[in-house]
């Protein structure tokens, strides 16, 4: 098995800590894991991309993802925005973060393999802003987590519970659980 993954979010939606909170949970289920970024200058709301590289076997490979087979994807707009859509397998699966009916939306349905999880919605209810900006990352974990079944969510719990001790870990945990919990998948 060789996996890999793009996070495509804007600064300060949390898409870095997301790929390590991923490689993270993997490598406690014996997987090798990489976990990529990508960020010169960046400000808060400008398109961020990180990385995962995940296998069964050692990596050999350290340089970024030009290809995925998995992006996850904070915000529709930035696929594109992004060109999104060209860093992308032809059989990938969009993993993405979208409220309402999907097929009313612009993705490319008939291409990719999608599913979808109201994360903005989760972690509005749960409390988790930093600077009135919606912070999503420990929802799309879980996401990703549902959508590609692995690692699993008690992984995920563990890897941010050790990440943020207390509440705020606790709140990001069960982000988590409620993504994971939530996700659809529409075309697998």
């Amino acid at each position: 098995m060789f996996i890999e993954v793009s996070w495509l979010g804007r600064g300060g939606q949390g898409a870095v800590t997301a790929s390590r909170l991923l490689a993270r949970a993997l490598a406690k289920e014996g997987m090798w894991a990489q976990a990529i970024v990508f960020f010169g200058a960046e400000r808060r709301g400008a398109p961020v991309f990180a990385y995962n590289r995940i296998s069964d076997k050692p990596i050999k490979y350290h340089h970024f993802v030009y290809k995925a087979d998995v992006m996850v994807v904070f915000e529709q707009t930035l696929l594109d925005l992004t060109d999104g859509y060209k860093r992308l397998k032809d059989d990938a699966m969009i993993i993405i973060n979208y409220a309402g009916d999907i097929t009313k939306s612009r993705l490319r349905m008939n291409t990719y393999k999608i599913a979808k999880v109201d994360a903005t919605s989760i972690v509005l209810d749960l409390g988790l802003l930093v600077a009135g900006i919606p912070v999503i990352n420990t929802a799309m974990v879980g996401a990703f987590a549902r959508a590609m079944g692995m690692p699993s969510i008690d992984s995920i719990v563990t890897a941010i519970l050790e990440t943020w001790p207390g509440k705020i870990g606790e709140l990001n945990a069960e982000a988590a659980k409620r993504a994971y919990n939530e996700t659809e998948i529409i075309k697998k």
